[in-house]
């Protein structure tokens, strides 16, 4: 008697188990193929699929995570963070989806809100540069510049080569009055990305000020050689440059 007990048990514990694994093959034949709509573009195909994989397990949280990615691309921002809650909601301990919702409140300038969803995502993935980036940016935003600075070096340690950072942290420098420590950071810039049009004219506009002329000269020039639209907008700069460098010198 107890064997056949046992027995029913465990055929009953196996067919939930086989039962359980074809739910989640479905859901995951429904997940790849909204990954592979959505890197072709087909974002509503994308969404739907990503759907049906969550009606299958609800608590698929990769498959909330990559639908929130699809409403944002689709500019369904609402939608969008209600996912990217959902997915935190299921898998707490995954940056992803606190890095991608921060990065939300970014754009809507919600910049309490998108820090708090950047250090979350660093606690849990703390060498992720893109995240100490966009913090950087919210932080700049708010007008915490000393943090602001923290978070682009912090860039800088992880990726040298990261040519953003070094241009962010020199805009800080430049706006704090550390000219060289600007003109440094400008220059890395260009070192590592030699089409950087904006690091040019801010170098030159620190060499201006410097009233290193010949130099801030062929930093304009390749400026503009690099963006030719600007030459209007540089022209002012320039005069409004030389206008507050010759006021402050005036005895």
């Amino acid at each position: 008697m107890r064997t056949t007990a046992l027995w029913t048990l465990v055929i009953f514990v196996m067919g939930v188990s086989v039962c359980l694994g074809q739910t989640l093959r479905r859901a995951e034949d429904y997940y790849g193929r909204g990954l592979a709509r959505q890197e072709k573009g087909d974002i509503e195909g994308a969404i739907a699929d990503f759907s049906k994989a969550i009606e299958i397990l609800p608590t698929y949280s990769s498959a909330y995570g990559s639908r929130g990615e699809a409403k944002k691309a689709k500019g369904d921002i609402e939608g969008a963070v209600a996912d990217f809650a959902q997915a935190i909601e299921l898998s707490p301990d995954i940056a992803l989806p606190y890095y991608t919702r921060g990065f939300i409140f970014l754009e809507k300038q919600d910049y309490d809100k998108a820090i708090k969803d950047f250090d979350k995502a660093i606690e849990l993935q703390p060498n992720l540069a893109i995240v100490y980036g966009n913090r950087g940016d919210a932080k700049r935003a708010k007008g915490d510049l000393p943090a602001a600075m923290s978070d682009y070096s912090k860039v800088i340690e992880i990726e040298p080569h990261n040519a953003d950072a070094y241009y962010n942290r020199g805009g800080i420098r430049q706006t704090t009055g550390d000219a060289d420590g600007a003109i440094a950071d400008f220059s890395k810039t260009i070192e590592i990305n030699p089409q950087y049009a904006d690091a040019y004219a801010d170098r030159g506009m620190i060499r201006l000020s410097q009233r290193l002329d010949a130099e801030a000269q062929k930093d304009f020039d390749k400026y503009l050689e690099l963006d030719s639209s600007m030459s209007n907008s540089l022209e002012q700069r320039i005069k409004y440059a030389k206008y507050s460098r010759d006021k402050k010198h005036k005895p």
